[in-house]
């Protein structure tokens, strides 16, 4: 529930913003109040009447009530007044975006100035170095000696589409097709796998050539696994809904720590690129988080030029581009993702590739990527797939 007027009114027995805001938290300490001072509706302020009708006493009611009716009054400035007006809702990078201020009468507004996420931009503004996907305008102007504040989203696509791939089969290896896989990640040309289901999750060290496992450590039965990554001769790995992450020693997979999740709900799949860790959550976001600490510092946003990627799943750090599976579409893709921008700079069609394996009607899914850094080529499989396949990447012409 917002109340946001422009001012609180001017009444000598009206108490300062201040007192009234700290009365309104004390007094409706289980409910979650913001109080802020820009826009707001008259429906938001009968829901809080209704708020305080049950929980304030009865000596406040008139007082609450008398304070709701002048917000109302001061704030309706906003919507009834001025509009913040933009020349569209989605554009692509290099689009121009035109702001302008309209009002439905005459009046004289000063100290304009207009805003993207924070930043102070012009009135026209070419949407160039700029992360794609959803962001947020806002005009500051006084009207009246008094701050007001517009605000309007826009969406941000990429400016071409992504280009085609395919894929050639190199290599065949065998897989335990026991293993629900979620993270695939080579490290000293030895492969490092983490899988999921509760009570089956596990990581494991894997002789690829053969599919001998050179080392094993099963997930608590409470903890769903997911992806995988090593940086530092440790293991990074994610749990599903659990929000915790867990690091192992590399060598011996003792535990060394752990680490929570911030805005980011779920864990789904980890790369880092050396100096830091991407990690997925399902959504069409990748989040940034700190080498050091493991605290999300940032995000991207997926975008094609048309749509957002959701459903990003397992990740891989390759020569400066992010290698994603994603459950998006029926179809079995790899997205190529600019690490900075957001942008998918290229899909990778593997279509055909899980015909070549024993079929498992209800759990053949794609998933899984690793990079194998000696030799210079990818290495694919699936949830309870039983092979792993060496394949060459290429652009389709």
């Amino acid at each position: 529930i917002y109340i946001t007027p422009l001012q609180p009114p001017t009444l000598a027995v009206f108490p300062p913003w201040g007192i009234w805001q700290e009365l309104v938290v004390q007094n409706l300490p289980n409910t979650n109040i913001a109080l802020q001072r820009n826009s707001t509706t008259v429906v938001k302020n009968l829901i809080l009447i209704n708020f305080v009708l049950k929980e304030f006493k009865m000596k406040n009611l008139i007082f609450i009530i008398i304070s709701i009716f002048f917000f109302t009054k001061c704030s309706s400035i906003n919507s009834s007044i001025f509009q913040l007006t933009i020349n569209g809702s989605e554009f692509n990078t290099n689009d121009t975006l035109k702001l302008r201020i309209q009002s439905n009468i005459d009046v004289n507004i000063s100290e304009t100035k207009f805003s993207l996420n924070g930043s102070i931009i012009d009135s026209t503004q070419l949407l160039s170095n700029i992360t794609l996907g959803k962001h947020t305008v806002r005009a500051y102007f006084k009207y009246k000696g008094k701050d007001v504040i517009l605000e309007k989203e826009l969406t941000l696509y990429a400016e071409s589409p992504p280009e085609l791939y395919s894929y050639r089969i190199i290599n065949t290896f065998p897989h335990d097709k026991s293993s629900f896989t979620q993270g695939l990640e080579f490290s000293d040309n030895i492969l490092y796998e983490s899988t999921g289901l509760k009570g089956q999750s596990k990581i494991r060290s894997i002789n690829f050539i053969n599919g001998e496992i050179l080392k094993e450590k099963p997930l608590n039965e409470n903890y769903f696994g997911e992806g995988l990554t090593i940086y530092n001769n440790q293991i990074y790995q994610l749990t599903w809904q659990e929000n915790i992450g867990f690091i192992y020693d590399k060598d011996s997979f003792k535990i060394k720590g752990s680490f929570s999740y911030g805005k980011s709900k779920e864990g789904w799949g980890l790369c880092n690129d050396g100096e830091k860790f991407y990690k997925s959550d399902g959504s069409h976001n990748i989040w940034i988080l700190d080498i050091n600490s493991l605290n999300e510092v940032g995000k991207i946003q997926i975008m094609t030029n048309k749509q957002s990627i959701n459903k990003i799943n397992e990740l891989e750090w390759v020569n400066g581009k992010i290698y994603a599976n994603s459950y998006q579409f029926q179809k079995d893709i790899v997205l190529i993702i600019n690490p900075i921008s957001g942008m998918v700079e290229g899909v990778v069609d593997f279509s055909g590739l899980k015909n070549n394996v024993e079929q498992i009607k209800s759990l053949n899914v794609f998933n899984g990527i690793a990079y194998n850094n000696e030799r210079n080529t990818f290495f694919v499989t699936g949830k309870n797939w039983s092979k792993l396949f060496e394949v060459e990447i290429f652009r389709v012409k």
